[in-house]
Order: C-alpha cells, then structure tokens, then sequence
C-alpha cells in the first residue's frame, strides 16, 4: 500500500484548478463588459427620455427635425428629434435617437402626440341634430 501524492496527481489537479480559475476569470470579465454596456444604453435612455419631454412639453409641435450634439459638457451623447406625420391626420409621430458618439451605443424612443395640445380634438363625429336622446336606468329599476 502507497501513501502520499504522487507528482502526476499534483500535475492534474493543477490543471484542472487553473482550467476553473481560469472559466471564473472570464465570466467576470464578461460581466464587468456587459454591465458598462447597459450602463452606457441606460446614459442614452436617459438622454433620450429627457429630450422627448422637453419636446413633448412644448404646446405647438411643427413637422421638422432638430439635432444637437452633447447634452453638457460632460457627456458624450448626441441626439436626433423628428416630428413627422402620422398615419393618423390628427397625430405626429415624434421621434427622438440619443447616441454615444465614443461607443456608438444608440436608443430610439418614439410617440404619438396631437401637434396642438391647445385645442381639443372635434369628437363629435361630425354634425349634431339634437333629436337623439339617450337614458340610462339604474338596474332593477323601471319607468
């Protein structure tokens, strides 16, 4: 009967130690690449959604396209806004693209809006003649 490790056992638990090391050293690596990824898009969301408010906030929106490169100083986000008709004649479409001019990580956000917040949409439907009536009663009830 032999006691002790042997060199050849030594030699393969080494390797199968630095395969697993090895296996963990790039998952976190990985990780650390993914997480400045989402990092970086949520930067642009962000850009983005700050951007579509301020253009949303205005109460008169003109077909058109606007651009504009950094949001401060400190950030390295350009954006895109375009107001552009709609399917629908009484919407827009505003679009609003806020790209990383470095990492070129881009978001798109896009809605729908009256070009005139001012004056409320007709939603009669066309003319009234004033001889329909409706009632409602309450279940249970009668007349």
């Amino acid at each position: 009967m032999r006691r002790g490790v042997t060199l050849l056992e030594i030699l393969v638990a080494a390797i199968l130690l630095s395969v697993g090391l090895l296996g963990a050293v790039e998952v976190v690596s990985h990780s650390a690449v993914t997480q400045a990824r989402m990092q970086d898009r949520a930067r642009a969301l962000m850009v983005a959604r700050s951007k579509l408010e301020e253009i949303l906030k205005e109460p008169v929106l003109q077909v058109g396209s606007d651009r504009g490169e950094g949001v401060d100083q400190t950030t390295d986000y350009d954006w895109q806004a375009n107001i552009e008709e709609s399917a629908n004649t009484s919407l827009v479409l505003v679009t609003v693209v806020a790209r990383n001019r470095i990492t070129g990580v881009e978001v798109s956000l896009s809605t729908l809006r009256r070009p005139d917040i001012e004056t409320a949409p007709d939603t009669s439907g066309g003319t009234s003649t004033g001889t329909g009536t409706t009632s409602t009663t309450p279940a249970g009830s009668t007349l």
